[in-house]
């Protein structure tokens, strides 16, 4: 296609809040170098991958693929994670991606793509490897954030290496925003008007051991003396990089939200220890127990791996047992596929996929359970709402958003207020909880 100063693009994002954050700065670059954001069909399709799953990475072919169909002109750009890890695969399978790049020089995309258009750049492959030398790359939002909880992502890598997951090698090793450039960005997200702000990062706990005389609960408290009426919430925090002074410091303030995202992946010792996760069914055990001896009402939310490789039937139920015992406010259960280039990838006792299937099944279902628990001992208690949209319900019409909590509610309303409202839970349902405004 010809360039032109008002070429149109779109962005399609998969994965985590981290992901969700560069999509939307990829966006802010390549509209201050003039390019023009549609939802519709596009000149420029830039597709944000994953690669955590091989579905995930199925996702983002598949949608490189619909883009060439939908505008087989178009320039397809295929970013992210997934061609970080593989692109000399997706080279071979992939022909319709026009312009492949990783997790690193994503803030000159917009010169890379100019260029692709001018028929300066021949090169298809703009995929760097991670040589332990990479530094965090800083990529402002300068055109605002299209969601009404923005994401600031403060940290990225991680040197965990777990047996299953490609993550280190897609993101390389641990580094961090400084701490004046978060301050500043949330700064400006407040000054801005936003409500809540979330913080998120490969390896969130380990924020600022690459940064003399910081961590992450002294970004914290920093960020709490922030004037305004906002909120913070935490992203993925890894067990073993919580210390007691984060739930401490979470309780003590008004802006850190009492909820947690701590994944498990097994309550079985002998299947932590093969993943290579570096803590025990108890030390989790006491984790949760902590954090709420410091907040009754916190919420904890968990991740399983359900069939890794050598799961016994025991495994399992040991995984269901902890889930219970601690009545996790939800879980996310997820059956084990392998990731090429992995250590677990060589494993060779396999679970059979329809035992797979079952213990997802009852996994899932006891996510249910859990929902309903805790959304159950929420009635009768106040919490603090960020509406999000408006929303028809056999004739009645409710803001709903989430609660500081992390639990979903609606309230009558006369129109959506983006503003943390107090309210009374009065009702549970299947979908959240139901409340009235307290003036």
């Amino acid at each position: 296609m010809p360039v032109s100063e008002k070429a149109t693009f779109k962005v399609i994002n998969f994965g985590c809040p981290v992901n969700q954050y560069e999509a939307c700065a990829m966006e802010s670059a390549m509209q201050k170098a003039g390019f023009e954001k549609i939802s519709e069909k596009a000149d420029i399709y830039i597709v944000n991958s994953c690669v955590v799953t091989a579905s995930a990475a199925a996702g983002a072919r598949r949608t490189v693929r619909g883009a060439k169909r939908e505008n087989p002109e178009a320039l397809t750009v295929l970013a992210g994670c997934y061609p970080q890890v593989y692109y000399r695969e997706i080279e071979k399978q992939l022909s319709e991606a026009d312009l492949i790049i990783g997790t690193t020089g994503r803030a000159m995309l917009p010169g890379l793509i100019r260029d692709k258009l001018a028929g300066r750049l021949n090169q298809k492959i703009m995929v760097k490897e991670h040589d332990g030398k990479e530094v965090f790359e800083d990529m402002p939002l300068e055109y605002g954030y299209n969601r009404i909880r923005p994401v600031v992502k403060v940290q990225e890598g991680c040197n965990e290496y777990c047996t299953y997951c490609i993550i280190a090698w897609a993101r390389g090793k641990p580094r961090s925003l400084s701490p004046q450039r978060v301050i500043e960005q949330a700064v400006y997200l407040v000054k801005l008007g936003y409500k809540e702000i979330i913080l998120a990062g490969n390896h969130l706990g380990i924020y600022g051991r690459d940064i003399p005389g910081w961590d992450l609960v002294k970004l914290l408290k920093e960020l709490d003396n922030i004037s305004g009426k906002f909120r913070i919430r935490l992203n993925y925090l890894e067990p073993m990089d919580v210390q007691d002074k984060l739930f401490e410091t979470a309780a003590s303030s008004s802006k850190i939200c009492p909820h947690f995202y701590l994944p498990m992946q097994s309550g079985s010792d002998l299947i932590l220890k093969k993943m290579g996760r570096k803590y025990t069914s108890d030390d989790y055990r006491n984790l949760v127990r902590k954090a709420r001896a410091m907040s009754p009402d916190v919420s904890v939310f968990s991740d399983i791996i359900t069939g890794f490789p050598g799961e016994k039937e025991s495994d399992h139920q040991k995984t269901m047992e902890i889930i219970e015992d601690l009545q996790l406010s939800k879980i996310h259960a997820f059956s084990y596929s392998p990731r090429p280039g992995t250590p677990a990838e060589k494993f060779t006792d396999n679970v059979r996929p329809d035992v797979k299937k079952r213990r997802v099944k009852e996994l899932r279902s006891k996510d249910k359970e859990l929902e309903s628990n805790f959304k159950s001992r929420m009635v009768g208690k106040i919490l603090f709402v960020l509406p999000e949209r408006q929303i028809e319900d056999e004739g009645c019409v409710y803001s709903e958003g989430l609660s500081a909590n992390n639990v979903r509610v609606r309230i009558l309303t006369d129109g959506v207020k983006e503003d943390i409202i107090k309210v009374k839970a009065v009702k549970a349902y299947e979908w959240g909880v139901l409340g009235e405004q307290v003036l």
